[in-house]
């Protein structure tokens, strides 16, 4: 019954069929004034001047079923716009919480190792887990939205995850991973943010317009680029992944085959309340990573100093 009340509050506030019932209204409402002043009648003036009685006939039943359908589509928009649909409920942070006990397991082996006597601190950096852990929060994530979405099934085919890492330098892109791993929909491995056929990418635009997220609701508006990918894409969200004040990643989100959200209110309240806790485990993880990193050239940096 939800997901019935959502696809008909979804077909409602569409601006088109919003337009359409509004012209018909403001039609009908402009006729009723001139017919009460005028005295005017159009199915009179059809019958004696364009139709037989029959057609004026046909002329009145479609004209009275429109306005109809037209009446309950306005009240049914008014309902919606003041009771919207949730469209993403509340659900228990289990994977979040998966995803810290993860980390905290593997602090607690540095710890450990560090408890049990002298150690190669060049070696340090062998024992984070970087690649694992960035999985194991992208299937969390994953996990997390699918459950968060109760108005519409999402499937695994229905959801798409890619991260890239930021070369400042460089000013690339470079893929790190997606989800589904198992499914190979990732075309571009490396995105130049100052060429050309990489501009109207939404990661791309974040950087040149200096924003922190993107949110594409209307698919028209998505860069097309993966052929396969474009052909089901419903919406998008993205947004930078930062430590200390410096860019390091960018994470996408896509959905696919449903429309999920009414409009990018709705997508930014979804990104505010859902992804951006994991957004903060994944900034962790590298910001992490460059610090062991620091220690495998620990020898090196020690004696310039």
């Amino acid at each position: 019954m939800k997901r019935l009340y959502f696809k008909f509050a979804s077909f409602c506030v569409n601006r088109y069929i919003k337009l359409a019932y509004d012209s018909i209204l403001l039609v009908a409402s402009g006729y009723l004034m001139i017919k009460k002043s005028m005295d005017f009648s159009i199915s009179g003036w059809l019958l004696n001047n364009a139709l037989h009685q029959s057609g004026v006939n046909a002329y009145v039943y479609v004209s009275a079923a429109l306005l109809i359908a037209a009446i309950v589509l306005k009240l049914f928009s008014i309902v919606v716009e003041q009771f919207p649909i949730a469209q993403f409920g509340k659900v228990e942070p289990e994977e979040i919480a998966d995803c810290l006990s993860a980390m905290n397991k593997e602090v607690y082996g540095h710890i450990s190792k560090c408890s049990n006597g002298p150690i190669d601190i060049t070696k340090l950096n062998e024992q984070h887990s970087f690649d694992v852990n960035m999985r194991v929060i992208t299937e969390a994530l994953a996990e997390h939205i699918r459950k968060s979405i109760d108005s519409i099934k999402i499937k695994r085919k229905d959801l798409f995850i890619s991260v890239y890492r930021y070369d400042e330098e460089k000013e690339n892109l470079t893929y790190e991973l997606h989800y589904d791993h198992r499914r190979d929909l990732v075309k571009s491995k490396r995105i130049g943010i100052s060429e050309d056929r990489f501009k109207e990418y939404e990661s791309v635009r974040c950087f040149l317009e200096n924003r922190s997220t993107a949110y594409v609701h209307n698919k028209k508006r998505y860069s097309k680029g993966s052929s396969k990918r474009y052909k089901t894409i419903r919406h998008y969200l993205g947004c930078k992944l930062e430590t200390n004040g410096h860019v390091v990643g960018f994470l996408n989100v896509e959905f696919h085959n449903n429309n999920v959200f009414m409009d990018e209110e709705e997508m930014q309240d979804f990104m505010e309340s859902h992804v951006y806790a994991f957004k903060l485990l994944y900034e962790y993880q590298y910001l992490k990573h460059n610090f062991f990193n620091k220690f495998s050239n620990f020898n090196e940096n020690w004696r310039v100093a």
